[in-house]
Protein backbone atom coordinates (compact mmCIF):
# COMPACT_ATOMS: atom_id res chain seq x y z
CA UNK A 1 0.00 0.00 0.00
CA UNK A 2 1.42 3.39 -0.96
CA UNK A 3 1.76 6.34 1.38
CA UNK A 4 -0.80 9.14 0.99
CA UNK A 5 -0.49 12.58 2.55
CA UNK A 6 -3.48 13.74 4.54
CA UNK A 7 -5.56 16.73 3.49
CA UNK A 8 -5.62 20.07 5.30
CA UNK A 9 -8.24 22.73 4.63
CA UNK A 10 -8.86 26.33 5.58
CA UNK A 11 -12.54 27.21 5.81
CA UNK A 12 -13.71 30.54 7.13
CA UNK A 13 -10.34 31.11 8.80
CA UNK A 14 -10.31 27.75 10.64
CA UNK A 15 -8.10 24.74 9.87
CA UNK A 16 -9.34 21.19 9.32
CA UNK A 17 -7.68 17.84 8.55
CA UNK A 18 -9.00 14.45 7.51
CA UNK A 19 -8.48 11.00 9.06
CA UNK A 20 -5.56 10.30 6.75
CA UNK A 21 -3.76 13.33 8.18
CA UNK A 22 -4.33 12.15 11.77
CA UNK A 23 -3.05 8.69 10.83
CA UNK A 24 0.07 10.24 9.28
CA UNK A 25 0.64 12.42 12.36
CA UNK A 26 0.50 9.31 14.56
CA UNK A 27 3.61 8.04 12.76
CA UNK A 28 5.71 10.96 14.01
CA UNK A 29 3.88 12.14 17.16
CA UNK A 30 2.09 10.69 20.12
CA UNK A 31 -1.64 10.84 19.32
CA UNK A 32 -4.03 10.39 22.23
CA UNK A 33 -7.75 9.67 21.99
CA UNK A 34 -9.89 12.51 23.33
CA UNK A 35 -13.63 12.71 24.02
CA UNK A 36 -14.44 14.26 20.63
CA UNK A 37 -11.42 13.32 18.56
CA UNK A 38 -7.66 13.24 19.03
CA UNK A 39 -4.88 15.22 20.68
CA UNK A 40 -1.51 15.35 18.89
CA UNK A 41 1.30 15.91 21.40
CA UNK A 42 3.91 18.41 20.13
CA UNK A 43 6.98 20.05 21.70
CA UNK A 44 5.25 23.02 23.31
CA UNK A 45 1.80 21.59 23.96
CA UNK A 46 -0.73 19.83 21.78
CA UNK A 47 -2.92 20.22 18.73
CA UNK A 48 -6.52 19.26 19.38
CA UNK A 49 -8.31 17.52 16.51
CA UNK A 50 -12.04 17.84 17.26
CA UNK A 51 -14.39 15.73 15.12
CA UNK A 52 -16.69 17.66 12.78
CA UNK A 53 -20.00 16.07 11.82
CA UNK A 54 -23.01 16.87 9.64
CA UNK A 55 -21.08 18.76 6.96
CA UNK A 56 -20.77 18.00 3.25
CA UNK A 57 -17.65 16.05 2.32
CA UNK A 58 -14.69 18.13 1.16
CA UNK A 59 -12.56 17.59 -1.96
CA UNK A 60 -9.97 14.79 -1.46
CA UNK A 61 -11.28 14.10 2.07
CA UNK A 62 -10.40 10.62 3.33
CA UNK A 63 -12.40 9.48 6.34
CA UNK A 64 -13.64 11.78 9.09
CA UNK A 65 -12.91 15.49 9.38
CA UNK A 66 -11.34 17.27 12.38
CA UNK A 67 -11.05 20.94 13.32
CA UNK A 68 -7.59 21.91 14.60
CA UNK A 69 -6.83 24.10 17.61
CA UNK A 70 -3.58 24.72 19.48
CA UNK A 71 -3.29 24.00 23.19
CA UNK A 72 -0.65 25.02 25.70
CA UNK A 73 2.29 26.76 24.05
CA UNK A 74 1.79 25.06 20.68
CA UNK A 75 1.62 27.21 17.55
CA UNK A 76 -0.83 25.88 14.99
CA UNK A 77 0.88 27.90 12.26
CA UNK A 78 4.32 26.45 13.08
CA UNK A 79 3.01 22.89 13.37
CA UNK A 80 1.12 23.15 10.12
CA UNK A 81 4.26 24.39 8.34
CA UNK A 82 6.35 21.55 9.80
CA UNK A 83 3.78 18.90 8.87
CA UNK A 84 3.52 20.26 5.33
CA UNK A 85 7.32 20.26 4.92
CA UNK A 86 7.47 16.65 6.19
CA UNK A 87 4.87 15.61 3.61
CA UNK A 88 2.38 14.47 6.26
CA UNK A 89 -0.25 16.90 4.96
CA UNK A 90 -1.00 18.63 1.71
CA UNK A 91 -3.28 21.63 1.13
CA UNK A 92 -6.62 20.51 -0.28
CA UNK A 93 -8.51 23.79 -0.39
CA UNK A 94 -9.19 27.22 1.05
CA UNK A 95 -12.81 28.35 1.24
CA UNK A 96 -14.64 31.38 2.65
CA UNK A 97 -17.68 29.24 3.50
CA UNK A 98 -18.26 25.52 3.71
CA UNK A 99 -18.25 24.10 0.16
CA UNK A 100 -21.26 22.06 -0.85
CA UNK A 101 -23.66 23.61 1.67
CA UNK A 102 -26.75 25.24 0.21
CA UNK A 103 -26.80 29.02 0.69
CA UNK A 104 -28.71 30.21 3.74
CA UNK A 105 -32.23 31.42 3.07
CA UNK A 106 -32.96 35.05 3.89
CA UNK A 107 -36.49 34.16 5.04
CA UNK A 108 -39.36 32.11 3.82
CA UNK A 109 -40.77 34.93 1.67
CA UNK A 110 -44.36 34.14 2.56
CA UNK A 111 -45.47 37.74 2.77
CA UNK A 112 -47.21 40.08 5.20
CA UNK A 113 -49.29 37.40 6.90
CA UNK A 114 -46.35 35.07 7.62
CA UNK A 115 -45.45 34.64 11.27
CA UNK A 116 -41.74 33.90 10.89
CA UNK A 117 -39.34 36.42 12.41
CA UNK A 118 -37.66 37.53 9.12
CA UNK A 119 -41.05 38.24 7.51
CA UNK A 120 -42.35 40.06 10.62
CA UNK A 121 -39.27 42.29 10.55
CA UNK A 122 -39.45 42.83 6.81
CA UNK A 123 -43.13 43.77 6.86
CA UNK A 124 -42.98 45.85 10.06
CA UNK A 125 -45.10 43.61 12.28
CA UNK A 126 -43.00 43.77 15.45
CA UNK A 127 -45.63 42.94 18.10
CA UNK A 128 -47.10 39.45 17.89
CA UNK A 129 -50.21 39.80 20.04
CA UNK A 130 -51.02 43.48 20.32
CA UNK A 131 -54.28 44.70 18.88
CA UNK A 132 -54.07 47.53 16.43
CA UNK A 133 -56.40 50.46 16.99
CA UNK A 134 -58.36 51.77 14.05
Amino acid sequence: MSYQPGSIYKIGGRRYVDSQAVLNLSRTHEVVAHQDGWRVIVDDGAVQCARVEDRPELPRQRGALYELSAQGGASLKAQRAAWLSQGLLEPAGTFDTWPGEPPAKAGCGCGKTCGCAPCRLKHGHHHDHEEQSS
